[in-house]
């Protein structure tokens, strides 16, 4: 195998693309385990959100320097970055990008600098860092990269051993925090921080698939939320402080008083602001102060805990989603569908969606498809429910409004048609029916017009089986260096790929 000992912008892309693969196949085993700093159910969804975010910016760099690429994702992720890990996350890429500014590769040996610089500034966003969590896991891994990297200039040697010690750390993670212990899983940030770095050696050249040990079994305990009492400082208040007048400690000391779990990332111009608080509009006031506020999310958190291990969530709306294959089905549940229906052509469905729309949790209903029978449905459908129907160009297209909204779905507020119908227009997709070839593959992703870079997703069905889309993407990525690829069982009949571009 041939040695790779240099990492610049467009090997960095890829193993965003490789590690943020890995967060979103796992997200749903993150979300099961995830029991701190409260037991909400959404560190996975969290972590893959705010890295899949990152990759979209770094995927749109046109300058391969590794400086240049780094700072994309940075911005990407704070952008994005939802939650508490999300958060974490996107501060270790801004670390990252600051250590390799104006650099165009950087070395093996360099890698544990850059992985410590990373680890320090997301260590200085946290108001009181806390042990057995993500920041030791990274910790141990940027020690072992610095360990590793004087013995060694071979990134994916490198790689290995970083795993190695990552892994061990989070099998330790309940060891270090009681709350983990008692509820038998490790930190569910610490995990995904694994995943990601798992995703990343599946692009190791020539070399056998790198299997992680991980997942564990994830069961939802009930024995915790009674010693985790979310009643105080229940909402987790996020948002985007703009054009910021005032530096992020200084911010930090300013809304300490007001909650816990603060963090403060970024830069003085843009910082990401999460807290648990009991006054999210008091905390929203003082900030805007001192910039302009995007980007606001309130989440109630004792309501989460609840639906998380007691009952069905109370939702201001629900999504109900027409997929044409089990596959798509399980994606569409795992980005906030409520209710799902499989159908491979336009006929039969009229009944299974008025019966999606009786069941689904929330008054207000709204139904995502390309299927044209899904127009008659509401009509036929329970009168108590006010129903939305967004006509999609493609399950993809449906997809790419479920990531954009499925987080709203118990806080809102309620998206508008427009703002759904918006959110569809962003991915473009294409159906090949034949057995795909390479030339097939290559030709669809120039009729998306991703040629130029950006990130492209093959859905597989029909007889594909998951060896044959890793074969093609391998020979795909050659003819086309400039695009990321990622794929999923999408299980449709009626088609052998779905592929799917991002704009």
């Amino acid at each position: 195998m041939l040695a790779v000992t240099a990492l610049d912008g467009l090997g960095f892309t890829k193993i965003i693309a490789a590690g943020t693969y890995f967060l979103k196949k796992y997200r749903g085993v993150l979300n099961d385990i995830n029991v701190f700093p409260v037991p909400d159910g959404d560190t996975g969804s969290n972590l893959y959100l705010t890295a899949r975010s990152a990759l979209l910016e770094a995927g749109r760099t046109r300058n391969p320097a590794l400086g240049e690429v780094a700072a994309a994702a940075a911005s990407g992720a704070l952008l994005g970055a939802r939650g508490n890990s999300g958060v974490i996350l996107s501060q270790m890429f801004r670390g990252f990008a600051n250590a390799v500014c104006q650099l165009d590769a950087i070395s093996a040996r360099d890698l544990g600098t850059a992985l410590g610089r990373a680890v320090t500034e997301a260590r200085s966003a946290v108001l009181d860092p806390v042990e057995g969590t993500i920041l030791s896991v990274a910790t141990a891994a940027a020690e072992e990269a610095v360990a590793c990297g004087a013995r060694t200039n071979e990134l994916y040697a490198l790689g290995d051993a970083i795993v190695r010690a990552t892994s061990e750390a989070l099998e330790r993670t309940p060891q270090r925090l009681e709350v983990l212990r008692e509820a038998g899983v490790v930190d569910a940030g610490a995990a995904g921080f694994l995943y990601f770095l798992e995703g990343i050696l599946r692009f190791e050249p020539d070399a056998s698939e790198h299997v992680t040990s991980y997942p564990r079994r994830a069961n939802r305990i009930h024995s915790f939320r009674g010693r985790q009492d979310v009643s105080a400082n229940r909402y987790c208040t996020e948002f985007l402080l703009c054009d910021a007048t005032i530096e992020s400690q200084g911010l930090k000391k300013y809304l300490t008083p007001h909650g816990d779990s603060l963090l403060v990332a970024g830069i003085s111009q843009m910082l990401r602001v999460h807290i648990h608080t009991d006054v999210p509009q008091l905390v929203q006031s003082l900030a805007a102060e001192h910039g302009t506020l995007d980007r606001v999310k309130v989440d109630d958190m004792q309501q989460q805990h609840r639906a998380f291990v007691e009952e069905r969530p109370a939702r201001l709306f629900s999504f109900v989603a027409v997929v044409p294959g089990l596959g798509f089905e399980r994606i569409a549940r795992e980005l906030g569908a409520d209710e799902t229906i499989v159908a491979d052509g336009p006929n039969g469905c009229d009944a299974e969606i008025s019966a999606a729309i009786d069941a689904a949790c929330a008054d207000v209903v709204v139904v995502l498809a390309d299927n044209a029978a899904v127009l008659r449905a509401p009509q036929n459908g329970a009168s108590r429910k006010t129903v939305i129907v967004v006509r999609t160009q493609s399950v993809a297209s449906s997809l790419a409004v479920l990531v954009e909204y499925g987080s709203r779905i118990e806080n809102g507020p309620i998206p508008s048609v427009q703002e759904m119908d918006d959110a569809s227009k962003r991915v473009r997709a294409t159906a090949i029916a034949a057995a795909a070839t390479e030339g097939l593959l290559e030709a669809a992703v120039l009729q998306l017009g991703a040629e130029a870079g950006g990130l492209v997703t093959l859905y597989y069905g029909g007889s594909q089986k998951e060896r044959d889309v890793e074969h093609l993407t391998h020979a795909l990525r050659e003819r086309l260096p400039k695009v990321e690829f990622e794929w999923f069982f999408g299980g449709q009949r009626t088609s052998e790929y779905m592929v799917a571009f991002e704009r």
